[in-house]
């Protein structure tokens, strides 16, 4: 998506020249009509998969995506605007581009109209950083058509985000402008995947958290329908959030359905933690108890949305109601939140971050403490050893010795809440492997 340009300087720097550079973050802005490359180059930069979604109406979207990647010292913000695709789409999101320390145009210069003509002139009286990327420029023909697009007075790039042409001198060019420097973040980065039934406020959630409209909103559950990625810079750490969109409504197309699972489940393994958005206003149905099967092996928390219009006496009932329905999940946080007020979100961000923390625990005296416990318990059990055997989240493998009965589900349940509870460990599952010996 953002990589090919057409300067001749090497992306190989000296170390030395990459060691004393500030650290600088900069975030660009794609627009430009559907078709010409925003997202084939997105991919390309963030490294990030992309599908080939089923042709159908009902799955077009016009919200961001935001990726991050980092390159001599530079930590990029890649946006993938996917809705502005003509001048009055520029128009509505002119904060975005205000915003930006550069905007790209990107067009195809064998398919150049009308469009991104309007596109270009409408982008120029909100941003002053405007760059035209010439993507599809594998040809001779493409780049001569190119030459054309300096009648703008804006500096243009050819590139093939497909081909990897050219994509590190435009980079290479985005770096030398100036961009001030920042401190740099003590924390690596938290992905954050947010999952909830149609309509019960994820969007608004992430939209609060960021300070804008980046996500669409709308009354009718479903609007949104991808997974979608932003990533947001907060005082706490770096969070990379996935809107898991309008995955669990009703499809008129099973391929559709397929697809759109498919992409959750990628976001679902390869993410940190999961956020859990449930609409309290309304009673529980048969889509969260869905969710919260699929999301149970991963740090969680449970925000339940909407408390702005739920009274008190029922917000507490439908707390109690909503501990015992998903007592399967591993003690997560339950917060009260009220995305559309914002309420209760700069305390969400900071549990999120915490999650991660705590799923990559390192379990000190573990042996030591598992065989205090099982001494204290109801169980039956001679404890051999315990010792963890991965993280986030972690696994434990304990070996015992027991003349009665197996373990039951009930036993392992219980011993896994007194682990989780000496070692503070809320919102995050703890694997146990059972090996008896003799």
């Amino acid at each position: 998506m953002h990589r090919d340009f057409g300067s001749a300087k090497s992306g190989n720097r000296a170390l030395k020249e990459r060691d004393i550079r500030p650290y600088q973050q900069m975030k660009i802005i794609f627009i430009g009509k559907p078709g010409v490359g925003k997202t084939t180059l997105f991919s390309r930069l963030t490294k990030r998969q992309t599908y080939s979604r089923p042709k159908d109406e009902e799955s077009i979207t016009s919200d961001y995506q935001t990726g991050v990647f980092e390159r001599d010292g530079v930590t990029f913000f890649p946006v993938d605007t996917v809705g502005l695709v003509d001048g009055r789409a520029v128009r509505e999101g002119s904060s975005s581009l205000k915003d930006a320390d550069l905007v790209f145009v990107i067009c195809d210069p064998l398919d150049f109209n009308a469009t991104d003509d309007e596109i270009i002139n409408e982008a120029r009286k909100f941003s002053r950083k405007l760059w035209i990327v010439a993507n599809k420029s594998e040809s001779e023909e493409a780049e001569e058509a190119a030459e054309e697009l300096y009648r703008y007075g804006l500096p243009v790039y050819c590139i093939s985000a497909l081909h990897k042409k050219g994509v590190d001198d435009l980079l290479d060019e985005a770096e030398a402008q100036e961009v001030p420097a920042v401190d740099k973040p003590d924390k690596e980065s938290v992905s954050c995947l947010v999952v909830g039934a149609p309509n019960a406020g994820k969007s608004t959630f992430l939209n609060a958290i960021l300070g804008e409209s980046r996500f669409k909103t709308s009354p009718i559950p479903g609007t949104t329908n991808e997974i979608v990625a932003e990533t947001y810079s907060s005082e706490f750490g770096l969070i990379k959030f996935y809107d898991s969109a309008g995955i669990f409504r009703r499809y008129r197309r099973e391929e559709l359905r397929v697809y759109n699972m498919s992409l959750f489940k990628d976001a679902l393994r390869e993410t940190d933690t999961v956020c859990f958005i449930i609409d309290a206003s309304k009673q529980l149905t048969q889509k969260e108890l869905r969710i919260a099967a699929l999301i149970k092996h991963k740090p969680c928390l449970l925000l339940f949305n909407k408390s702005d219009i739920t009274p008190l006496s029922k917000r507490r009932m439908f707390m109690n109601h909503a501990s015992e329905t998903f007592s399967f999940l591993p003690a997560p946080g339950v917060f009260m939140v009220s995305a559309a007020k914002k309420k209760g979100i700069k305390k969400a961000v900071r549990e999120i971050v915490l999650l991660k923390e705590r799923a990559a625990i390192n379990f000190q005296g573990l042996d030591r403490r598992i065989k205090k416990i099982v001494e204290e318990s109801r169980l039956h059990l001679f404890i051999l050893s315990a010792k963890q055997v991965s993280f986030s989240p972690p696994a434990i493998l304990i070996k015992y010795r027991s003349k009665r009965k197996p373990l039951t589900s009930a036993d392992e349940r219980y011993l896994e809440r007194m682990i989780r509870e000496n070692y503070e460990l809320s919102g995050v599952p703890v694997k146990i492997k059972w090996q008896k010996l003799g």
